[in-house]
């Protein structure tokens, strides 16, 4: 409350500065992932492996860096070359590949029942995937490791995530903790092993955040904030704040100590919101407090169970 008192007027909803989508279905996940097994016989070729056991070399024009798992992303910001997948990428017709390596992996698939499959016949090229691209993340559900991954250039993304665009002051925005903090007040699904939160398109598009207008005079922070963020894997919300769950001191008890670059990022949203200091270990506290009682739940339950 004594954030949204301080907040008036300064809040958006996410919807309105950035259009939140699901990424896309493939409808044949074993033709289309495919793990990168070096370099091809020739130069353009590219060797790989599908999930049906297929290996063989294909263009590299035809393969794409993709997030298929939120499990993929260590670090907030995502390295598009450590990404364990490519994704077969073709938006030509079968005249215009005649003699390429990915027409014969088309048909090879077709060999396989893939073109009958819903999703892929529903296309009138059942190989060509709609790209949905972006470069801010959500994973359907959160559990410890809180964030919304980000890269510095669009990236495509499956279904088992969310996509948008956006700068990167709403990219840090969107990872600060006030607007974590708003997320688990509001959050309302909870359930499956380790507690998740889980999230709909809609409500990440209804979501409140504070206007990226008030901090555009930090850019060069943000810049630095991101950049120092990215250099480290990604910890639990517990390790990130500073706070431990399990002590014998309670959470609302406890002196916050965030890691220093959370701190500098948290520090340009607490700032435009004027938080004062014991506010701002408050809001450290809450995120805490709100994401242990979701796991103990879960905890309790499975071992009630």
């Amino acid at each position: 409350f004594t954030i949204l008192e301080k907040s008036k007027n300064k809040l958006v909803r996410l919807g309105e500065i950035a259009k939140v989508r699901r990424g896309f279905t493939t409808g044949a996940n074993e033709f289309f992932y495919l793990e990168l097994l070096g370099i091809g016989s020739r130069p353009g070729l590219v060797r790989v492996r599908n999930g049906a056991s297929w290996e063989g070399e294909i263009e590299e024009e035809f393969l794409k860096p993709v997030i298929k798992s939120p499990r993929e992303c260590k670090n907030v910001v995502i390295e598009p070359k450590k990404l364990k997948y490519r994704i077969f990428i073709c938006n030509k017709n079968k005249t215009e590949l005649n003699g390429t390596l990915a027409l014969k992996y088309i048909e090879w698939g077709e060999k396989q029942g893939y073109s009958r499959r819903s999703t892929c016949k529903a296309r009138s090229m059942w190989w060509s995937v709609p790209s949905e691209m972006g470069n801010m993340f959500w994973g359907k559900e959160l559990r410890e490791r809180i964030a919304v991954f980000i890269s510095f250039k669009p990236l495509l993304a499956d279904c088992r995530l969310y996509v948008a665009m956006g700068d990167q002051i709403l990219q840090l925005i969107l990872n600060s903790m006030v607007t974590i903090l708003a997320d688990e007040v509001k959050a309302r699904q909870y359930g499956g092993g380790g507690g998740p939160r889980s999230l709909m398109v809609y409500e990440v598009n209804q979501q409140l955040v504070i206007s990226p207008n008030l901090i555009r005079k930090c850019k060069a922070h943000i810049d630095d904030s991101l950049l120092q963020l990215a250099s480290r894997p990604l910890g639990s919300i517990f390790t990130e704040c500073g706070i431990d769950p399990e002590s014998d001191t309670p959470i609302a008890d406890q002196e916050p100590h965030p890691l220093p670059d959370r701190k500098a990022l948290d520090d340009i949203v607490f700032d435009a919101l004027g938080l004062t200091e014991e506010e701002r270990k408050d809001v450290y506290r809450a995120v805490c407090q709100l994401v242990w009682e979701r796991i103990s739940k879960a905890r309790s339950v499975t071992r009630n169970g």
